[in-house]
């Protein structure tokens, strides 16, 4: 009888630590990728000029970048919707012109801190997905006038909700 208790326990123990949720580890280098895969396809929408894309992947709360606090996105399709309008300056421009001419970078909110010594807002609350999206300086070697996109545009941060890419926060 003693055995057999304690076989039970033993394996009640056992089964019960199975059931416990071990924690994911994430792989940031995989999450920097999909970060950045995200953000290339909101660019390509600026392209298409895919209003309806780029406003249902925005989260309904808007951090503003430019320290003016968040917002919330409900009301504001029209004004997202004109700003990308005007991302793209030359419509004769297409997204594998993008890709040749500027730089396309994802940073972790360290990097950005690191890069730009400014920190975000002491209210705003970082998880692990967030990234950042520069995609606004020309390559090496590219002139000024081979400027074709509205820059605000082209920063903007990421974010995992839910288990999908939303965009988080904007500037401009």
């Amino acid at each position: 009888m003693k055995l057999n208790l304690a076989l039970t326990i033993t394996l009640l123990i056992t089964l019960g630590a199975c059931s416990i949720p071990k924690k994911v580890t994430v792989n940031s280098a995989n999450l920097k990728d999909a970060a950045k895969d995200f953000s290339l396809s909101i660019i390509k929408s600026y392209f298409n000029e895919d209003c309806y894309m780029v406003y249902t992947s925005v989260s309904d709360s808007i951090l503003l970048l430019d320290g003016d606090g968040i917002i919330a996105k409900k009301g504001k399709e029209d004004k997202i919707c004109q700003s990308l309008k005007k991302a793209v300056r030359d419509k004769e421009k297409s997204f594998q012109d993008y890709l040749v001419f500027y730089n396309v970078e994802i940073l972790t909110p360290n990097e950005i801190y690191v890069r730009f010594n400014r920190p975000l807002p002491e209210y705003y609350k970082l998880t692990e997905s967030d990234f950042f999206f520069l995609g606004y300086e020309l390559k090496k070697g590219k002139d000024h006038a081979d400027n074709f996109i509205w820059d605000d545009m082209f920063v903007f941060m990421v974010r995992k909700e839910n288990g999908v890419w939303k965009i988080k926060g904007v500037t401009g």
